[in-house]
C-alpha cells in the first residue's frame, strides 16, 4: 500500500501528499486542451456570426433589387407604348406635320460610288 503515508515519526508531514511530476504534467495538458477547446470553439462561433451578417445583407440586397425591378415595370411599359410603330407614325403626322417622302426626295447612295443627283 504504497499510496498511505507511513506512521511514525513524522505523523503531520507524511499525511499530506504531494503531487508527482506527472500529475503535474497531466494537469498542463488538461488545461492546454481545454483551452485548445475553446479557442476552436470561439473560431466556431466567429465564422457563424460572420455568415449571419452576410446572409442578413443578402436578404437586404434582394428586397432592394425587388424594389428596383418594381419600379422599372412601369417604365418597361410605356417604352413599349411609345415604341410602337403606329403610334410613331401617328405623332409623327399629327405633331411633327411628317410625311412620307416621295421617290423623287430620296437619294439611294452605295458604298463606293457617288450618290446620284436627281435633275
Amino acid at each position: 500500500m504504497k499510496d498511505y503515508p507511513k506512521y511514525g515519526n513524522k505523523r503531520s508531514k507524511s499525511l499530506i501528499r504531494k503531487k508527482s511530476v506527472d500529475a503535474k504534467r497531466s494537469s498542463l495538458k488538461l488545461a492546454l486542451t481545454w483551452i485548445a477547446m475553446i479557442l476552436v470553439a470561439l473560431f466556431f462561433v466567429q465564422q457563424r456570426i460572420s455568415y449571419i451578417r452576410v446572409e442578413k445583407r443578402v436578404r437586404i440586397l434582394m428586397k432592394e433589387k425587388d424594389k428596383i425591378q418594381l419600379s422599372i415595370l412601369p417604365l418597361q411599359l410605356e417604352e413599349r407604348f411609345l415604341t410602337r410603330l403606329d403610334s410613331v407614325e401617328e405623332m409623327a403626322k399629327t405633331e411633327l406635320n411628317l410625311q412620307i417622302p416621295r421617290a423623287s426626295q430620296t437619294i439611294e447612295h452605295r458604298l463606293g460610288t457617288k450618290p446620284e443627283t436627281p435633275d
